[in-house]
């Protein structure tokens, strides 16, 4: 059973029945929690409640204001308020004087509806009826009139936003709009007039969305702004024709086309080998530059190469590549297919096996192990005819190949001849 007034309630069957008051002593101390001690309170139907109350709401306040009492009996005033939703008043103040007509009821939830009312205490205690019910709501922190947040930050979203017209607000809630569509807070800032937040960290060509709450010094927050969004500044498009040389002594020859932005400040080469796929920066370039010279100093060698473009503020291009390049390899080995002794002399004949050989080199021999080897260069043919040996003595030949480059190939297999005595 709900009571819109108790009083009303224990006064009619006071005075018909003590027992049935008795009966109800501990719902009578529920009511009057704070005021009940050792008896219970009396209503005193002859004592007048305050009257023609009056509210005025702020955001966290509501101000009360009634007519003076006139009756020299009361001694002061109980005051109750309950949220609109709720079931049962509490009591929330008591004023010793009946010449105080004002109460202003502070730290209350905004945006909320309150219920109040009032009823007059004499001397001894006892209570008048209940006065008549009156409703006040707090009033809400209006939303922050503008924001914008604005793009192509690189990794970041500068959002601003007008301070706040009312100057109760504190500051202010910076909230962003995780991937799941919920908002979460990204920070707290202490200052009605400061109005810009600087989002950091953040992924490239990425959009965020943000809203502003503002907040008063009770903690008491706004409705949200508008929300807004902005997109992080996008990579640098990729480098195009990245080219890779194969054919050129002791070094690869990189080049690329010049990238089209001018934001771009520099190119960044990596290089790996061919057995690990950890890549290392090989260079920084700026980014006038097309071509890079890797100088290896070795035959045959071989890499794969990556490049990156680099824009003013740091952000870089996804990379292109893997390409392969390598060092000129050295001629393969020659043939050799005719090993003869012939009129006293030795004849060598072999099968050309690279196109690129350009002359040949013969080795010769006369010990296995510790002999003087003798060099013969500028061999434009494949035969050769030695015809400095002697008649007992054993010989060893190999012969090699040079390219345009100076390039030797490995020599070929060995060949043993002798000059019977």
């Amino acid at each position: 059973m709900t009571l819109s007034n108790p009083f009303e309630f224990f006064s009619t069957r006071f005075l018909s029945a003590k027992m049935i008051f008795g009966g109800f002593f501990a719902f009578w101390i529920l009511i009057f929690g704070g005021c009940a001690t050792t008896s219970s309170p009396s209503i005193n139907h002859s004592l007048t409640p305050p009257k023609d109350i009056r509210v005025l709401s702020d955001v966290n306040t509501i101000g009360l204001e009634w007519d003076l009492v006139q009756d020299p009996n009361v001694a002061g005033y109980h005051l109750y308020r309950k949220k609109a939703n709720a079931q049962s008043f509490s009591k929330i103040a008591t004023l010793d004087s009946r010449f105080t007509t004002h109460y202003a009821d502070n730290k209350l939830e905004s945006d909320t509806e309150y219920i109040y009312q009032l009823v007059s205490f004499d001397k001894q205690k006892n209570v008048s009826d209940f006065s008549s019910a009156i409703s006040a709501k707090t009033h809400s922190i209006s939303a922050v009139s503008y924001v914008e947040a604005i793009s192509n930050y690189p990794r970041k979203v500068k959002v601003i936003w007008n301070p706040h017209q009312d100057t109760r607000v504190s500051g202010y809630i910076i909230e962003r709009r995780d991937k799941n569509g919920n908002w979460k807070e990204l920070d707290k800032i202490q200052n009605r007039l400061l109005v810009e937040y600087l989002d950091t960290k953040l992924e490239d060509n990425t959009t965020y969305e943000y809203q502003i709450i503002a907040y008063n010094a009770n903690g008491s927050r706004s409705l949200p702004s508008k929300s807004v969004k902005a997109t992080t500044k996008p990579k640098p498009t990729q480098i195009t024709n990245f080219k890779a040389t194969n054919n050129i002594p002791r070094q690869v020859n990189l080049s690329w086309d010049l990238h089209s932005n001018p934001e771009v400040a520099s190119y960044k080469i990596l290089r790996s080998t061919l057995i690990s796929s950890f890549y290392t920066t090989l260079v920084t370039l700026p980014s006038n530059t097309n071509s890079y010279q890797d100088l290896i100093g070795k035959d045959g060698e071989q890499y794969n190469y990556k490049i990156i473009a680099t824009d003013k503020d740091g952000i870089d291009s996804l990379e292109v590549g893997p390409i392969s390049g390598a060092t000129l390899a050295i001629p393969t080995s020659p043939n050799i297919t005719y090993a003869q002794i012939e009129d006293g002399s030795v004849v060598l004949k072999w099968y050309p096996t690279d196109s690129r050989t350009k002359e040949y080199v013969v080795y010769k021999k006369d010990s296995l192990f510790f002999g003087e080897t003798l060099r013969y260069n500028k061999v434009l043919t494949t035969e050769f005819i030695d015809r400095e040996v002697k008649a007992g003595q054993k010989y060893y030949y190999s012969v090699s190949a040079l390219d345009e480059n100076g390039l030797e190939s490995k020599p070929s297999q060995e060949v043993t001849l002798s000059l019977p005595k």
